[in-house]
């Protein structure tokens, strides 16, 4: 299994009714709150490609 086929790093989670959170799977933290799924989801897409890409951004 390549690192392209692996489960993303950050993955979004809920925290109650309008609170959504960047979990990060390497260290446990949850970051980067969000009032929507979608603005969590984006910033979690984008941290993802930053990692696959090497950037410590």
């Amino acid at each position: 299994m390549s690192t392209k086929d692996a489960e993303p790093r950050f993955v979004v989670e809920k925290h109650g009714r309008c609170s959504f959170y960047v979990f990060d799977k390497t260290t446990g933290l949850s970051r980067y709150p969000s009032f929507t799924h979608r603005g969590a989801q984006k910033t979690a897409d984008r941290k993802n490609a930053e990692h696959t890409a090497g950037g410590t951004r």
